[in-house]
């Protein structure tokens, strides 16, 4: 596919891609983007499975102005420069409210974490090993909801969206949950198991790629001025459909095999080495 020199617009993942073994952002990352978008006035967009408060710190570091894509796609925000409230949104897209209440009761039963995920707020049903395990990878709070239901029902009721599912536990439970997923809810939202013990649940029409796809449009882009970095499965067509997909050095063969190019690690600043190769820095 065309490389090009200096991309107009760069998509990165978060975890895994961007931030190094620590979970956070290197000197020379930092240095290297801002440095790009300051000099060579391109968008630095980031891409990523979290919530946008698990975002923002991120965001801030780099000193971003840009728009930014959360839950895998199912909320594009024009910007999250002073925060989330007031920031208008590009696109949000919402799981039918029936598909989370049907999903919590089976948890309930088979001792599963449960957490939902609606704009900028995380909602778990008990302060477990799993809550404290994700606090501790976002350094965001989650609010523990005594009565899920309920919640499932005021946020249909006041019309708000519910962006995304995080169903944690034993391999052989999460297997037993999806198998228990019907095939009409099946057909209303996208599963994707991060690792054997996460289960991702968001609307289907929603995907780093298509998100991706959507802001290149509403900035008046091309695919072939796009590079995007990323790491893992759900990121795969997103590398398919830039001009330049670029592979983490950490990422699975199937993940470099859908690149045109694999990076360092992200323990060696794969991202900002590769950058630093486009921009002649």
């Amino acid at each position: 596919m065309y490389q090009p020199a200096q991309p107009k617009i760069v998509f990165s993942d978060i975890d895994g891609t961007l931030l190094n073994g620590s979970r956070q952002l290197s000197a020379t990352t930092i240095q290297t983007i801002r440095k790009i978008t300051a000099a060579y006035d391109v968008y630095f967009i980031l891409v990523s499975a979290r919530m946008p408060m698990a975002m923002q710190a991120i965001y801030d570091e780099l000193c971003l102005k840009t728009p930014i894509i959360c839950y895998n796609g199912a909320l594009i925000m024009e910007s999250l420069a002073g925060g989330f409230d007031n920031q208008r949104e590009i696109c949000s897209h919402s799981i039918d409210p029936r598909i989370p209440l049907s999903i919590f009761n089976h948890t309930l039963e088979h001792n599963l974490h449960f957490g939902l995920y609606s704009n900028n707020s995380w909602f778990v049903s008990k302060n477990d090993v799993w809550t404290e395990r994700e606090e501790n990878n976002t350094c965001v709070k989650a609010v523990i909801a005594n009565n899920m239901p309920g919640i499932i029902s005021q946020l249909a009721s006041a019309g708000e969206p519910i962006h995304k599912l995080m169903v944690m536990g034993s391999p052989v439970e999460i297997d037993l949950l999806i198998n228990s997923i019907s095939l009409e809810s099946r057909n209303k939202i996208t599963i994707y198991r991060s690792k054997e013990t996460f289960l991702e649940i968001s609307p289907a029409q929603s995907s780093k790629a298509k998100a991706c796809s959507l802001l290149l449009d509403y900035l008046n882009l091309k695919p072939e001025q796009a590079v995007a970095f990323g790491d893992n499965f759900n990121d795969m067509e997103m590398l398919r459909i830039v001009g330049t997909g670029v592979a983490m050095g950490n990422a699975s063969e199937e993940v470099k095999r859908h690149a045109d190019k694999i990076a360092p690690p992200n323990t060696e600043d794969g991202v900002a080495f590769v950058l630093a190769e486009f921009f002649g820095i």
